[in-house]
Order: structure tokens, then C-alpha cells, then sequence
């Protein structure tokens, strides 16, 4: 079942390279010129925003996937980082990046629900 887990992470993995922008790296840290209007202006600000949200994300998404990868070559990987039980295979195959079993994810998020209300 490793390995069906294992060709699913590189897959993932992959797939956040095929979805980043073209041209994202050349926007970083760039102005946006200057626009015939300010709904154009504001259009670009928007979508410069988004194009860095979703940048974010891929970073992210793909720290989480080599993580996974790192724990499956090392062990570790389907251990709950909480309490130290199996995370389920279901819930793996669900999210092959799971870090917590189903019941310390579900405590983490009665948390952070009594923190915001």
C-alpha cells in the first residue's frame, strides 16, 4: 500500500509543478506598470494578489508532499505526529500528506473553533 501511497505523492508532486503560472517568477518583486484607469489598475493589483496567493499555496501543497515522501523513505510516515497511533489507511489514502489521526485533527479544529468564537 506504500507504494499506491508513494506513486500518489509523486504524482501530487509533479501536478504542483505542471499547475504553477507561466512567467511567475518574473513578477515577483515587480511594479505593475502603469494603467490607462484605476479599474485597470485595480485589476492588476487583484490579479497580482491571486497569482502570489496561488504561488503560496503550491509552495506549501509541495513542502507538505516532500515531507511525506521524506517520511515514507525514513519512517514514520502514517504515525500520528500528536500521539504517536497509525493514521488510518482510509484517511491516507483520502490525504497522503496526513500528519495527525483522525482524532487529533479533530481536536485541533475543536481548538481553533473555540478560539475564534
Amino acid at each position: 500500500m506504500h507504494k499506491h501511497l508513494r506513486e500518489r505523492l509523486e504524482d501530487a508532486l509533479h501536478d504542483c509543478a505542471l499547475h504553477t503560472p507561466e512567467g511567475f517568477e518574473e513578477e515577483d518583486g515587480q511594479r505593475i506598470d502603469p494603467c490607462a484607469d484605476e479599474n485597470e489598475y485595480a485589476s492588476r493589483v487583484v490579479e497580482v494578489g491571486l497569482r502570489l496567493h496561488l504561488r503560496s499555496r503550491l509552495d506549501k501543497r509541495r513542502v507538505e508532499i516532500e515531507d511525506a515522501l521524506k517520511r515514507l523513505d525514513l519512517g514514520g510516515y502514517g504515525e500520528c505526529a500528536e500521539c504517536g497511533e497509525d493514521i488510518g489507511l482510509a484517511r491516507l489514502v483520502a490525504n497522503p500528506v496526513a500528519t495527525l489521526c483522525v482524532v487529533c485533527q479533530a481536536d485541533r479544529e475543536e481548538q481553533a473553533a473555540r478560539l475564534c468564537a
